[in-house]
């Protein structure tokens, strides 16, 4: 296993493979990364090149549309759509967040029983008009980063001495979010950041990032350390479900963008959450009588639905729109 800037490159195609040595062996590093730092890169993913390139340029090509298109799909109540600048401010933070993005996740059919449920984030997707091509290759893109996320997890569950399909049988219609980000330069004299230090909410996050970096993340020493982009690589980060279901045993890392590179930067990342009604509590062997269960039981799509609400503009009382409500 090597290592960039400090965080492993794990090799995951084994995952893949019929032979249980090879899942153990990721499993083994990715046990070890998990507790001493929180976030690596994987490689060997299975989504190739020319599809993490294509969309890429989709993400490039919608955010140079017209605002008055993007604004029609501006996000609902769902989270999907469009959300324009300065509209997410990190707990603690004055200032909102110097970004742009475009938001789409499980593909509900209309029809679908859970849509009459009508709890937060489970809604239809929203997609720019007369814009086939581009929402076929999102969806192509998503459906190759969701069976890698299967994938990674049969990793967390191996090394967690936890059933291989344990994550799986929590992902039938899953909190799983994709998201297209746009970063413009981040002006020298700016009051915020690109993205400012958080952690994420959920099981792990599967990143894509292009080459002008600005990713750092805060190691186990409180030192914050470049997340440089590695070519042909993802960066996985543990979220906070992950840290609550392991009792602290693997850490929802922090980390922040600085675009200070004086160009463009734009990243795609997929927040890999399970099913709205999963209940993450303290897996039974990861308490001990010396370190009891240190997290009460939640809910993941009530969890989720309360860190959006208190991050997000549109979802505030103040700001919310009936456009909020499509």
């Amino acid at each position: 296993m090597r290592s960039v800037a400090g965080i492993p490159v794990i090799d995951v195609s084994p995952l893949w493979g019929d032979a249980a040595s090879g899942v153990t062996e990721v499993a083994k590093q990715i046990h070890r990364t998990s507790t001493e730092v929180g976030f690596f890169y994987v490689s060997g993913h299975n989504v190739s090149r020319d599809l993490m390139r294509a969309v890429y340029f989709a993400a490039k090509y919608f955010f140079n549309l017209p605002i008055e298109t993007k604004r029609a799909i501006t996000v609902n109540r769902a989270h999907r759509g469009y959300v324009p600048f300065a509209q997410t401010t990190q707990p603690g933070r004055k200032h909102p967040d110097l970004k742009e993005s475009f938001n789409f996740a499980y593909p509900f059919s209309p029809d679908d029983p859970e849509l009459y449920a009508e709890r937060a984030l489970i809604g239809l997707n929203q997609w720019p008009d007369h814009e086939h091509q581009w929402r076929a290759l999102l969806e192509e893109y998503y459906g190759a980063v969701f069976e890698l996320g299967q994938r990674i997890l049969q990793g967390f569950a191996v090394a967690l001495d936890l059933p291989p399909d344990f994550f799986r049988q929590v992902y039938r219609k899953p909190l799983v979010r994709a998201r297209l980000l746009h970063y413009p330069p981040q002006p020298p004299d700016a009051e915020g950041q690109s993205a400012a230090e958080h952690t994420d909410y959920g099981t792990i996050t599967i990143l894509w990032q292009d080459e002008v970096g600005g990713l750092q993340v805060r190691n186990a020493a409180g030192a914050w350390i470049d997340a440089p982009p590695i070519e042909d690589t993802f960066v996985i980060n543990i979220g906070d479900m992950l840290q609550r279901w392991s009792n602290d045993l693997f850490v929802s890392t922090p980390h922040r963008v600085l675009n200070r590179s004086g160009r463009e930067r734009y990243s795609i990342p997929v927040f890999y959450d399970p099913d709205y009604d999963t209940v993450v509590e303290c897996l039974s062997h990861c308490a001990t009588p010396a370190s009891p269960a240190k997290y009460p039981p939640i809910i993941a799509g009530d969890y989720i639905t309360s860190r959006y609400d208190s991050s997000y503009a549109y979802r505030q009382p103040a700001t919310a729109t009936a456009s909020a409500h499509k």
